[in-house]
């Protein structure tokens, strides 16, 4: 509830001067399951979204309640830990908005700026921190990719989180073949983590991209499936020069 997700996803995105421009860009705000999977993504604006809506709104007055309410009236101190310089410039700004936001609710935080290679990835992502962490979360191609990692005995359970509600529940979700049923499995996981927050979803990833081209390169208009690791066997390939 500390984070202006509106306000991060302009910044990041720079949603208010793009629409000025009069162009179409997501105002979609991530769930467990990622705002562009939208099969499965459950909006958590909302009334589907239930009781647990209220934590996504931003409301820093009811944060410091809430933190009171845990024991801490005054707040606490932690590590903030990221990597730069990885994922470019709007993540980087996000990112120490957030610190920001962070600090005006009482959570004092030191910066651990970290490298990618030598300590994030093989460290902070697998779990191995105290604290609190912001990064990317990979892109699986299916939603069953997120709750899998999040909710099991996965190596990569960032935040070793173990409930046993939500792992029955991702396991569920692997086993059901009704389309509409499975849908609702992953909408009961993203309301139970909700009331938890075992994982935050913030803005980052949310807001709509595009790719520019030279006008000689030809044949880009090429369907893929959104969010993999495709580019190199299912794009590439097919693409052509034309300087003639």
């Amino acid at each position: 509830m500390s984070f202006d997700r509106d306000g991060l996803l302009d910044l990041q995105y720079n949603i208010k001067k793009l629409k000025e421009a009069g162009l179409a860009v997501s105002e979609r705000w991530n769930n467990l399951i990622p705002a562009g999977l939208v099969r499965f993504w459950l909006d958590p604006k909302s009334a589907a979204q239930g009781e647990s809506a209220k934590y996504f709104k931003y409301d820093p007055a009811e944060a410091k309640k809430l933190l009171a309410a845990a024991g801490y009236p005054d707040g606490f101190s932690t590590v903030y830990q990221y990597t730069a310089n990885r994922y470019g410039s709007g993540f980087n700004a996000a990112a120490e908005a957030k610190i920001q936001m962070l600090n005006a609710i009482g959570i004092k935080t030191s910066t651990d700026v970290q490298d990618y290679s030598s300590k994030y990835i093989t460290q902070t992502f697998t779990g191995n921190f105290t604290g609190i962490a912001f990064g990317y979360q990979t892109p699986f191609p299916e939603a069953g990719g997120y709750p899998i990692r999040f909710f099991t005995d996965n190596q990569l359970n960032h935040s070793r989180i173990k409930d046993p509600e939500l792992e029955q529940l991702a396991r569920a979700q692997q086993r059901e073949l009704d389309p509409d049923k499975r849908k609702q499995i992953f909408f009961d996981i993203q309301r139970k983590n909700a009331e938890k927050m075992y994982y935050i979803p913030v803005s980052a990833g949310a807001g709509t991209a595009w790719t520019g081209y030279r006008e000689w390169v030809k044949n880009i208009d090429i369907q893929t499936v959104p969010g993999a690791y495709s580019a190199g066997t299912e794009e590439v390939p097919f693409i052509w020069l034309d300087r003639a």
